[in-house]
């Protein structure tokens, strides 16, 4: 099987606007899980929210999820492929509260946030105490 061209990587690695527009911060809010494949040795990974909320990754969390493609590599010693192909998928996290619900939801991104030390400006959020 041919070696795929780089217009074909492009292709495999586009992101929908919705997606390609969305915060890192908006994933841990609504949920969701960041996972990657490398597109040249194949290998995946996935950010789920203890990962986006870690000291590696927390000065990342108000990036793009376009602009976390196109600064992630292939993290496998002599691959360090670029471009991987991105996707959100739905966590499985069970918090005890309507999703539904934006001003609860904030809430507790607000909370989770400050329990993980990391406050909300920091994050690209804008908070009040008062709810």
């Amino acid at each position: 099987m041919p070696e795929p061209s780089d217009s074909d990587r492009r292709k495999a690695a586009q992101l929908s606007r919705e997606v390609a527009t969305r915060r890192l911060i908006a994933c841990v809010e609504a949920a969701h899980d960041v996972w990657f494949k490398c597109q040249y040795c194949g290998m995946e990974r996935t950010w789920g929210r203890r990962e986006m909320l870690s000291r590696r990754l927390r000065k990342h969390l108000g990036w793009t999820i376009d602009r976390v493609q196109r600064a992630a590599t292939c993290p496998m010693k002599g691959c360090s492929g670029p471009m991987p192909i991105i996707r959100l998928m739905k966590g499985g996290y069970q918090d005890g509260f309507d999703r539904s619900d934006a001003r609860r939801r904030r809430a507790w991104l607000v909370e989770t946030l400050l329990d993980a030390g990391i406050m909300p400006e920091e994050a690209g959020l804008t908070w009040s105490a008062r709810g």
